[in-house]
């Protein structure tokens, strides 16, 4: 007897139902968390375009330094949670004592590499605070400020990281969006009463996440773990190994991050400092497609246990990494003027800079996501070698560059990151293989 055609289309229809509800779940979860990521993210543009435009030109370069600063720890401090913590917490996230244990443990290593690398970053930030003409009290205050912002950033970590692994995305996000909605009216009030300077903004910048992070998130996370359990030594040793493998690296992106002010700082003048802090706000615009890749495929990534699974939301993330960042940079193209009068009439003439420099943003937007699984799985060995690419590319950059320019700068970066793509590449490959796991 033959086989009627609805009744061999029968199994196609069954296979493509559970097909078509994964993907339109996939989409519900992504359209939430970005349609929020971007609210959060349109407040945080507006705040950090009416810093640039509040601030005269020197104090913005003191309030970048600042930012410079925070920036320089948060990624010195991370070396070995990055790599180390999600695969821990994923292998605790039903387990809310066990994960409080991992959470502890590395709240307090990255509060010692804290202290350590307060101790290295902070006379160098000092003197080129101090270089550029910023008064001793300023610079007090100014590097307080950012130890400060550091130590909320570390908080809002480990509260956000439960959070996300029981897939409670909404919450870190509307935290973000109040977050940034009171720094905004903080300074707004600042600028009403003409007492907007590097040093009140940056107080702001600290005073902001206070409420959110302990009144918003903390409650909400002490439901998926106990953060008053004390550290595991366990996952404190296995940290402390990821630390060291990826020690190399964190220095790496660490003065890859910070060279390009240091550079127009030192070769340059600090004019060039705020030229290069206020084009870079407009890239603020990527967070969005990048936090999603953080906050959603991350601590996915890092529970999948099937090779193909995880294959396929690689490939697939990947590509549309590389879609975004595409369209991202065709419509900086054509907004470069519209952009650069929102920063103001002193970068009326970055529109050369500003695209340059967007388009190096979004090549490490796009090798960034490309790279989930090293950083999810824990993908690491033989990333010791990553300072050779990086700085070896660098190096022979530089011997062609005017380092005096912010164009010179840009360039110096974008060689840095082509050096790091051949390592992620090379680990990729690795890991893909089984063989660069720790």
């Amino acid at each position: 007897m033959e086989a009627s055609p609805q009744t061999m289309d029968a199994p196609r229809q069954g296979f493509r139902l559970p097909a078509l509800q994964t993907l339109r779940r996939a989409f519900r979860v992504v359209a939430s968390y970005a349609s929020l990521n971007i609210l959060g993210r349109i407040v945080q543009m507006i705040g950090a375009f009416f810093i640039v435009r509040s601030l005269a030109k020197t104090e913005y370069a003191w309030y970048s330094l600042a930012n410079n600063l925070v920036s320089a720890l948060g990624m010195f401090t991370v070396t070995g949670i990055g790599t180390g913590l999600m695969p821990l917490a994923g292998e605790a996230a039903r387990d809310r004592l066990r994960l409080g244990s991992v959470l502890a443990s590395a709240t307090r290593f990255r509060g010692s590499l804290l202290l350590v690398g307060s101790l290295a970053g902070i006379p160098v930030f000092v003197y080129l605070l101090l270089h550029s003409g910023c008064s001793v009290w300023k610079t007090t205050l100014l590097v307080g400020a950012a130890l400060i912002s550091v130590s909320m950033s570390i908080a809002a970590q480990m509260f956000s990281t439960p959070l996300s692994l029981a897939r409670r995305y909404s919450i870190p996000q509307w935290e973000n969006i109040m977050n940034s909605t009171l720094r905004l009216a903080l300074l707004a009030v600042l600028v009403a009463w003409a007492m907007a300077d590097a040093v009140t903004v940056m107080i702001v910048t600290v005073l902001a996440p206070l409420p959110t992070v302990f009144g918003w998130l903390l409650p909400k996370a002490r439901a998926h773990a106990a953060f008053e359990q004390q550290p595991d030594p366990a996952a404190t040793l296995r940290l402390k190994k990821h630390f060291l493998v990826g020690l190399p690296t964190s220095l790496t992106y660490l003065f890859e991050a910070q060279i390009a002010a240091i550079i127009v700082g030192f070769v340059g003048n600090i004019d060039k400092v705020a030229d290069l802090g206020a084009i870079s706000r407009v890239s603020l615009i990527l967070q969005v497609p990048l936090s999603i890749a953080s906050g959603v495929l991350l601590p996915r990534m890092s529970a999948e246990h099937d090779p193909k699974r995880l294959w396929k939301m690689w490939t697939g993330s990947s590509l549309l990494a590389l879609l975004g960042g595409t369209v991202i940079l065709a419509a900086g193209w054509f907004m470069r003027e519209p952009l650069l009068r929102l920063l103001g009439p002193e970068y009326a003439g970055l529109q050369q800079e500003l695209v340059f420099f967007l388009a190096f943003q979004v090549f490490a937007f796009v090798v960034t996501v490309a790279a989930t699984p090293i950083q999810s799985k824990g993908w690491v060995r033989h990333s010791w070698t990553r300072p050779l690419l990086v700085f070896g590319s660098q190096a022979i950059a530089a011997c062609f560059l005017d380092l005096s320019t912010v164009n010179g700068a840009i360039a110096l970066m974008w060689a840095g990151s082509i050096g790091n793509l051949l390592l992620n590449t090379f680990l990729l490959i690795n890991g893909w293989r089984g063989r660069a796991s720790l």
